[in-house]
Order: C-alpha cells, then sequence, then structure tokens
C-alpha cells in the first residue's frame, strides 16, 4: 500500500464538505476516473482513515431547539455509566469524557429545562455537579490537511513516507517506515503468539 498522497488529500477534503458528493465529481476535481477514486475510497476505508459516511444535522434549525453544553462530573464509579447515559439522550450531537473522569455533552434540547432531560436517562444521583452552558453559536470544522495525515511507523515512531510499507498483521493493518521495521514487527508479534500456544 502507498502512503497517502495529495490526491488522497483533496479526495478527503472534498467527501468531508460533502460525503454524498459523486464519484464522478470527484475525479474531475483530482484527475482521476471515477473507478480510480473508487479504490482509493475503498483504501482508506481498508485503512481505517474513512470509518463511514454520515449526515450532519443541525437540530437546532431543524426544530428550533437550544444548543447547550453540560459538564458533568460523575462520582468515579460511575463514568463509564454516566458516559453511556449521556449518549442515549435525546438530541446528543457529541459526547467526550476527560482524563479527570469529567463528561461533556453537546445537544440541543428543546426547553431549558435541563435537569429534566437529564434525568430522562442519567441517575442523577451519581453525579456530584453538572455545569450548563447555553451555546450562542457553534461550528464543526471539517476539512483535511496533510499534517493530520501524516502516519508514523509503528516501531520506531518515525514518519511514513512514499517508501512505507503497510501489512494486516493479527488482523489489524499496520504501517512502517521500511521492509526492515515490518520484518521486526512481524517477527516479534509472531514469537509472542507462538509463546502463548
Amino acid at each position: 500500500m502507498r502512503d497517502l498522497d495529495e490526491t488522497d488529500l483533496e479526495i478527503l477534503d472534498l467527501l468531508a464538505e460533502d460525503a454524498r458528493r459523486p464519484y464522478s465529481e470527484i475525479a474531475d476535481h483530482v484527475g482521476l476516473t471515477p473507478p480510480a477514486v473508487s479504490d482509493r475510497i475503498a483504501r482508506l476505508e481498508e485503512q481505517g482513515i474513512i470509518q463511514g459516511f454520515t449526515i450532519d444535522v443541525d437540530r437546532e434549525t431543524l426544530h428550533g431547539e437550544t444548543p447547550i453544553l453540560v459538564e458533568l462530573e460523575p462520582a468515579p464509579a460511575a463514568v463509564a455509566t454516566v458516559y453511556d447515559a449521556a449518549a442515549d439522550l435525546e438530541g446528543v450531537e457529541a459526547v467526550f469524557e476527560g482524563m479527570d473522569g469529567r463528561v461533556v455533552v453537546h445537544a440541543t434540547v428543546p426547553d431549558r429545562d435541563v435537569r429534566s432531560w437529564l434525568a430522562s436517562a442519567i441517575d442523577l444521583e451519581s453525579i456530584a455537579s453538572y455545569d450548563v452552558t447555553v451555546l450562542s453559536r457553534s461550528d464543526r470544522i471539517v476539512g483535511v490537511s496533510a499534517n493530520e495525515f501524516s502516519l508514523e511507523c509503528v516501531v520506531c515512531g518515525k514518519t511514513v513516507t512514499g517508501d512505507g510499507v503497510t501489512t494486516t498483521v493479527g488482523g489489524e493493518v499496520k504501517t512502517f517506515c521500511c521492509p526492515s521495521c515490518e520484518d521486526r514487527y512481524v517477527s516479534e508479534y509472531e514469537a509472542r503468539r507462538e509463546e502463548l500456544e
């Protein structure tokens, strides 16, 4: 497999702007045929760089709801439960868990009774405190740059260039800066696998 090139990045940028863009239109932009674009997108999916195509619904515009950001401070033993429950709340756009165990929820709600909304899915007894911020605006930034897609060798950590190598080891795609690092990784993997058998 080749390293990502400028054409791959341009395809990703076009898809980030509009995931429904036809392959023929992408092909016109990048100077390839539609089947070549399809092959590149399939390769990006196989590598896990593209993990799916989705839509971005603006619930505030759709339903006239209020956009909010809620920071929850769950009890340490309840972090995972609160995170999962928060993801099930109606109107949730995104859920984040901080290294300190706080859970942050970006959502749109039909009214400003956030306590009732939270209680519809989360046991409020498991939360030490929460803060609500009504958002005046928010933007989802799309687009890609070459820096975001520089792959690192899983053995030595060097940036993978055009001479890089990708192989599947144990069902997972791994990227290496050179055949030497690939051989070293595969040899260590095989040795450990034999030890476990």
